[in-house]
């Protein structure tokens, strides 16, 4: 089926949420929200005010009416609050990056400069492993190597890898190569990495299993990714959650997650200031989320805990009260 809406000038699109029952204020003001955000963005933000309904098939789901009290500013407000809640969330992944590159390159390192383009420093079951997705072919680490190719290739006028490249044969050494990838390509790597230098590596940012550092570091990829390109945060399910916290792989800061919601962003903002804790004790992430909490706009009677996963008291946890 071809889409086949209008297009629609600024003054209709208000008129045309109003008629929906969302309450718009003055047309000047919505005219100018809707400049600056867009009718398709704002809808992320309107989207949850829509009513329910049940379709002749008993299938529940939104409709395009709005439920009682529905305000365009409070989705506005939403709006502008989830833009400072990636500002805060963005800098501190980035500082988590910015570490897992170091460790990677360092422990890595170890067994040779070269050790990421020579699978006998790595776990050879992990490297061996079949890829999986119609996009791929071949092992983990072919896939992870064709990657890690195209990145080094894309990153071919940097001076460090003019350098190395023209010195060197063509071969970039781990702990400069690190540079170059993305975090995702960084977790590949770190995933294929010997047993006993993943371990080292958890627990230096006090976790006892590399597998659920992983698991960790995944799941705040994606988180990173949509900060990066604007995505909607404050509500969103988590790609890839993480299991559930088990108190013996972790600190007693982090214990107070064993019965939070693993799909929700609450959980990935807790373990994302639990390792920061860990690899820079000096980073204001803690404070700042506090702070950028503390603006969450009162919408229809919603709240972090219920839109976010937030936990009673988490402001009273010792992970939110270090600085």
């Amino acid at each position: 089926m071809r889409y086949a809406k209008p297009h629609l000038p600024y003054d209709q699109q208000v008129r045309l949420l109003s008629s929906r029952g969302l309450y718009v204020g003055r047309e000047g003001d919505a005219v100018r929200a809707l400049k600056r955000i867009g009718y398709y963005r704002l809808s992320a933000y309107t989207y949850p005010m829509r009513a329910f309904t049940t379709d002749d098939a008993g299938t529940v789901h939104r409709s395009d009416d709005f439920v009682g009290g529905a305000c365009l500013s409070d989705a506005v407000a939403l709006h502008d609050f989830d833009h400072r809640l990636r500002r805060t969330l963005l800098p501190a992944i980035q500082s988590l990056e910015i570490a897992l590159r170091t460790k990677v390159g360092y422990h890595l390192g170890k067994h040779g400069p070269l050790a990421h383009l020579d699978r006998s420093g790595l776990d050879p079951q992990r490297c061996n492993a079949v890829s999986r997705g119609p996009d791929h072919a071949g092992t983990k680490y072919d896939t992870w190597r064709s990657e890690y190719d195209s990145l080094q290739r894309k990153a071919d006028r940097e001076d460090y890898v003019v350098h190395f490249v023209t010195k060197y044969d063509g071969d970039v050494p781990v702990w400069a190569a690190t540079e170059f990838m993305t975090m995702g390509c960084l977790i590949g790597l770190y995933r294929m990495m010997q047993p006993k230098d993943a371990r080292r590596i958890a627990e230096e940012v006090g976790v006892k299993n590399p597998q659920v550092l992983f698991g960790w570091l995944k799941a705040l990829n994606v988180l990173r990714n949509h900060c990066a390109h604007n995505a909607r945060i404050w509500n969103r399910s988590t790609v890839y959650p993480p299991d559930k916290i088990n108190r013996r792989m972790v600190e007693q800061e982090l214990h107070h997650l064993v019965s939070a919601d693993t799909n929700k962003v609450y959980f990935l903002t807790a373990v994302l200031a639990y390792l920061l804790r860990h690899v820079d004790p000096d980073s204001r992430f803690a404070s700042d989320l506090r702070t950028t909490m503390g603006k969450f706009p009162s919408v229809l009677g919603w709240t972090p805990k219920s839109t976010m996963g937030f936990v009673d008291g988490w402001l009273t946890e010792a992970l939110w009260s270090i600085h």
